[in-house]
């Protein structure tokens, strides 16, 4: 007959490995969600990219603005909230590796959105928009990273034409290396204003605004 101790610890291991199976399983739905929402994102902006050689082939001009005009505002929203779901999503995932690729794949996403936003400006004279290169770090803790990222929230909130590209400075991708080099990161976290004025540092609201009024 046996032990009744070898048959506690028979079902402990048995609810072990059938919790990390559904922790697993649940791990998996919600990456293979996110990874659905990033080919949405993807599928719109090579939509972009295609609207924007007919423009130069056998499109115009004005086809190519009205376009932008109207799926600039859309494409952005979704943009931010994806990043919030692949952080939120993130820091409670226990098994899934599949997370690093999943942001990788959203920071050229996000770099591709920036760069068709200043193509609307040079092209269409669309510069209604604010723009913020927000420079952190993911390899190493940095608490003010994660303080400016919450000041930007709420400026993103009370400036319905802010936008805000955030990317690592640590990440290690030949698109965001450009990126550091071309305005001089050499700290973080940092902030790049329209492509023009550089802040190092944590920032209050009040300091970025600031900012805005001299750009």
């Amino acid at each position: 007959m046996a032990s009744p101790y070898l048959k506690a610890a028979l079902l402990t291991v048995a609810l072990t490995f059938l919790g990390f199976f559904f922790i697993s399983q649940f791990d998996s739905m919600r990456a293979s969600e996110l990874r659905s929402q990033l080919d949405e994102l993807s599928y719109q902006l090579e939509s972009e990219r295609l609207m924007f050689l007919y423009s130069q082939t056998i499109g115009s001009q004005a086809e190519l603005c009205s376009y932008f005009a109207t799926a600039t505002e859309s494409k952005a929203n979704k943009a931010y909230l994806l990043a919030e779901k692949i952080r939120q999503y993130e820091q409670s995932n226990i098994l899934n590796a599949e997370y690093e690729k999943i942001r990788n794949q959203y920071y050229l996403s996000n770099a591709a959105l920036y760069l068709n936003l200043r193509l609307a400006e040079k092209y269409c004279a669309q510069n209604s928009h604010t723009t913020i290169l927000f420079f952190y770090k993911i390899k190493q803790s940095c608490p003010e990273c994660a303080a400016q990222g919450k000041i930007l929230d709420a400026l993103r909130e009370k400036h319905p034409n802010l936008r805000v590209f955030a990317f690592p400075h640590d990440a290690d991708l030949p698109f965001l290396n450009a990126l550091v080099r071309r305005h001089g990161i050499t700290q973080v976290p940092a902030l790049v204003i329209d492509d023009k004025t550089v802040l190092f540092g944590l920032q209050a609201d009040w300091q970025i605004e600031a900012a805005f009024d001299k750009d």
